[in-house]
């Protein structure tokens, strides 16, 4: 039983670590791990709260404007479980010699392809849940959609630290290393983006990552003709539109004609106009459609200079119909990835059920052996979720 617990040991820690090194976006993000399901185990489904800040109102003169504090929260449902499954014989793990190979051919790549499903995974819902973008590159991503991606996030009162991160696609990650080559630049790291053909250094504010796995957005088949019906509702997301045609997609991010951006903390116009996520896909034609943020145009949590007003144009980001790569700016604490332990099964023999967390990442091992067969069969699992915290600490960098 010693050695078979061995085995197990040495193939989670190489699966663990193969999972977290190849993890871009969640380890970016910092994965939060909920240790309260550590003796029990949890079911996909189980909830967490994460708190959110606090914003206030200045007041003027000496009276006193008192206002609440509100203990404002998001949830976080771990109702993702995913994982990889493979069937071996038993001979594979009869040696430790062949160990080496056993990881090589079967764990790292399971595990590669299991990073690559969660961080595409995640990145589909926390890219559409984001409102804010750069102006669309011409022909291709250069220093200044960086430069500009770090100025939205400046503006909605992100912190300056090296928690900044940007997640390109290998063509954005190309056109970036090119578009900053002749840019002074220490030599070292300069010699590096060479070397690897990667930004691996910070660079304008952001710390790089690579991942194949950005996903595309494909833009709605709207007009230009849409106009708004009538002021929406302060603090709604319902936007009522007429005489335009053609399909809103959720996704899509839209502007409307005299309604501004606001700084987050002085609440003055930034002469810059909003912009506006779709949360849900519309048929399009005269009726609601719905974004994000809502629509708060006075108080501590006030986002646009005016609600819309009655035919007011709305304009869209993007081109009808095309597709965009998403690549993604952001500060770590704009979203929140949550993993906690899944339940180990009764039944199952000591030393072949086996859990390990790190980095905030949990994962779990269940080997199971069928006599009849002489094969035995491997899962691992993965219980997780996400949330979109704060959506003014990102910003979209679409692609070409």
């Amino acid at each position: 039983m010693a050695n078979t617990n061995l085995v197990h040991d040495l193939i989670m820690k190489e699966a663990h670590r193969t999972l977290r090194n190849n993890s871009v976006f969640v380890n970016a993000l910092t994965a939060r791990y909920d240790d309260s399901y550590s003796s029990h185990g949890a079911k996909a489904g189980s909830d967490i709260r994460i708190q959110v800040p606090q914003e206030f109102s200045v007041r003027t003169g000496k009276t006193i404007d008192v206002q609440d504090v509100e203990e404002k929260y998001v949830t976080i449902s771990r109702s993702i479980q995913r994982g990889v499954d493979m069937k071996y014989s038993s001979a594979e793990l009869t040696q430790d010699q062949v160990m080496g190979q056993f990881s090589k051919n079967k764990i790292e790549p399971a595990m590669a392809t299991l990073a690559a499903y969660i961080d595409n995974y995640i990145l589909k819902l926390a890219y559409k849940e984001v409102n804010q973008t750069v102006v669309l590159p011409t022909t291709a991503l250069d220093k200044d959609d960086i430069l500009n991606a770090g100025a939205r996030l400046d503006e909605g009162s992100c912190p300056r630290t090296m928690d900044r991160y940007m997640i390109l696609n290998p063509a954005g990650m190309a056109d970036a290393v090119s578009s900053l080559s002749a840019l002074f630049n220490n030599a070292r790291p300069l010699s590096k983006n060479f070397d690897d053909g990667i930004l691996s250094m910070p660079q304008l504010g952001f710390n790089f990552g690579m991942s194949q796995n950005i996903p595309s957005h494909t833009c709605g088949s709207y007009d230009g003709n849409y106009v708004v019906t009538s002021a929406p509702t302060e603090g709604t997301g319902t936007l009522t539109v007429k005489t335009g045609t053609g399909t809103f997609k959720e996704g899509d991010v839209i502007e409307i004609a005299s309604v501004n951006q606001v700084n987050s903390l002085t609440k003055d116009d930034l002469g810059k106009k909003a912009q506006f996520v779709v949360t849900a896909d519309s048929a399009g034609g005269a009726g609601d459609i719905t974004v994000s943020p809502n629509f708060i145009s006075t108080g501590p949590y006030q986002n646009i200079s005016a609600l819309p007003a009655a035919d007011a144009v709305i304009s869209h980001i993007g081109t009808l119909s095309t597709v965009y790569p998403q690549n993604l700016a952001f500060h770590n604490g704009f979203g929140a990835v949550g993993f906690c332990d899944l339940d180990i099964p009764r039944g199952v023999p000591n030393g072949a059920a086996v859990r390990k967390v790190e980095d905030g990442i949990s994962l779990r091992l269940i080997d199971f052996y069928d006599g009849t067969n002489d094969d035995s069969y491997m899962r691992f699992d993965v219980l997780f979720g996400y949330k979109t915290i704060n959506p003014r600490w990102a910003c979209r960098v679409y692609g070409v």
